[in-house]
C-alpha cells in the first residue's frame, strides 16, 4: 500500500536516459531499454563532488534531479551550471579518459549512473552503435566549441578515427574475454 511517508520514486532509468539527448538521439528503444535495466541512481547532498578533474572515471552520469557547477582548475568561475537532463563524465565512460572537470552540486541532487559494464553490454550487440556515439561527441564538441570560442576547458581534441579508435580500445580488452 502507499505510504505519504515514505519518497515515491516517480523517475524511470529509461525515462531519464529518454531526456538526455545524448542517449535518445544515439541509442534505439530496444538499446535504452538494455542500458536502463543495468543503470542506477545515486543521490548527492549540496556541496558533494560526484566527478573531480584528473581523477579516473569509467561511468558518466545523467541528472535527474537538482544542479550541479562544473568547474576547471585555475578558472576562478565555473564554466558550466547543468540541471536535468544534462549529462557529465561522457568522455571518461566512452575512452577511459580523466575526468576533465570538477562537478560540485549546487542542491541535493540524484543521478543516473551509466557504467563501462552497462554500455559494454549494449555495444556487444550493437556494432554500430560506437560510431554513432562519436558522431554525437563530434557535434557536442562543436557547440561546446562555439560556446567557449574554441577552448571549451582545454581538453584535447580527437578526430573522429582516433575517438573511435579510443572507444574500441577502451571495450575491446573486456569483449574479448
Amino acid at each position: 500500500a502507499f505510504h505519504p511517508s515514505r519518497p515515491v520514486r516517480s523517475m524511470r532509468p529509461r525515462d531519464i536516459l529518454k531526456s538526455a539527448p545524448f542517449f535518445a538521439e544515439v541509442l534505439t528503444d530496444g538499446e535504452i531499454d538494455m542500458l536502463a535495466a543495468r543503470a542506477h541512481f545515486i543521490a548527492f547532498p549540496k556541496g558533494a563532488k560526484p566527478i573531480e578533474e584528473n581523477a579516473p572515471g569509467t561511468s558518466m552520469f545523467v541528472i535527474a534531479k537538482g544542479r550541479v557547477s562544473v568547474s576547471v582548475e585555475g578558472d576562478t568561475a565555473p564554466i558550466a551550471e547543468l540541471g536535468p537532463g544534462d549529462i557529465l563524465g561522457e568522455m571518461s565512460l566512452l575512452t577511459g579518459a580523466r575526468r576533465s572537470a570538477t562537478v560540485t552540486t549546487l542542491e541535493p541532487t540524484e543521478v543516473l549512473e551509466v557504467n563501462k559494464e552497462a554500455l559494454a553490454h549494449v555495444l556487444g550487440r550493437s556494432p554500430t552503435l560506437v560510431g554513432r556515439f562519436v558522431e554525437m561527441l563530434m557535434r557536442r564538441q562543436r557547440a561546446l566549441d562555439r560556446i567557449a570560442g574554441g577552448s571549451a576547458w582545454g581538453m584535447y581534441r580527437p578526430s573522429r578515427d582516433e575517438l573511435e579508435g579510443l572507444i574500441n580500445v577502451f571495450f575491446q580488452a573486456r569483449r574479448a574475454s
